[in-house]
């Protein structure tokens, strides 16, 4: 009888904590432009510029609050020892990445907002280099209150495991340009991890030089992302040409006939060792018409995902472009 009573009070006391549990789920519904209706999705994407609102469902009298959730890109983090650390490429174990959970109080008790990088832009609370407002990937999160004080959330800041945030938290990410890199684009704002895995860049929640490439590929194709190095690219893909000793000069390697925007450049820092650092081509910045320095790469590693010149992006020494068009 004891035992029975005291099974009792525990399931009393577990049914009063579930039935005034004050976190329970809400959705947020997502709709862009091409849109005909609101949707429930893990991510949502558009071209920069266009419109992407979000709504929650709300009963009478009950209060709303919207976060942004925002990685920490100021900084990088690794999986793996660095190539100029001790036991370069070993395990290091998973790196957590820092995010800070931002009110957007400009929005509080609306039912729906409109993602917008005219507000996105102020909210770089990490004063990060790498931080767009316009283009890349936002993550968030809405909080709906009830006359009882209940809670309502979606999923967030709380639900991250090891790897980063949990892939449900909604991602609204904004895309420039058409094609291959456009859907590169959609990666500004995810921290980079140098040694990321295949579900860190496939989900958004973190990738290194040669991870975010992939990632962007499997997007474009509707395919798997596959694990690969800077060494297999270099190995595998096409080799469009062979720079060595590039110092930033002039080639005779001519855009639109011997490499593309979107083509991968490769190099090597040491003499007999292997390719260390990858990007994507991205144009003739100075609009010579052939490959320079000062011509601009997208690049990830040792931080996010940035456009640089080739010469600033160390793309210098022992170099090789890979085609990325098939």
């Amino acid at each position: 009888m004891a035992m029975w009573k005291q099974a009792c009070q525990f399931f009393g006391l577990f049914w009063l904590l579930f039935s005034s549990n004050t976190f329970a789920t809400v959705d947020i519904y997502s709709q862009t432009v091409a849109d005909k209706s609101w949707q429930v999705r893990q991510a949502v994407s558009s071209p920069t510029g266009q419109r992407i609102k979000l709504k929650v469902d709300v009963l009478a009298e009950e209060q709303v609050r919207w976060f942004q959730i925002i990685p920490d890109t100021s900084q990088y983090y690794k999986n793996a020892n660095h190539p100029w650390e001790e036991n370069p490429y070993k395990w290091a174990g998973f790196g957590k990445v820092n995010y800070y959970k931002k009110h957007l109080n400009q929005f509080d008790n609306l039912a729906e907002i409109e993602v917008s990088g005219t507000w996105l832009s102020k909210n770089n609370v990490f004063d990060s280099p790498y931080y767009h407002a316009n283009v890349g990937s936002f993550w968030f999160q809405v909080e709906v209150v009830g006359k009882d004080g209940r809670r309502r959330k979606s999923m967030g800041l709380e639900n991250n495991d090891h790897r980063g945030l949990d892939k449900q938290v909604l991602r609204v990410s904004f895309t420039q340009g058409e094609g291959y890199l456009g859907v590169l684009s959609s990666f500004f704002n995810v921290p980079a991890i140098f040694g990321s895995i295949p579900y860190q860049s496939q989900h958004y929640l973190g990738v290194d030089c040669a991870d975010v490439l992939m990632a962007a590929n499997a997007i474009k194709d509707n395919d798997k992302v596959f694990d690969r190095n800077v060494a297999w690219l270099v190995t595998n893909l096409k080799h469009k040409a062979k720079l060595h000793g590039f110092t930033g000069s002039d080639t005779k390697l001519k855009w639109g006939d011997d490499i593309l925007p979107g083509d991968f450049i490769a190099v090597r820092y040491r003499q007999n060792g292997q390719f260390a650092h990858i990007g994507a081509l991205y144009q003739d910045s100075n609009n010579n018409g052939v490959l320079d320095g000062d011509d601009l790469v997208m690049h990830a590693g040792p931080n996010a995902l940035s456009y640089s010149t080739v010469a600033n992006a160390g793309f210098l020494g022992e170099v090789v472009v890979l085609d990325n068009q098939d």
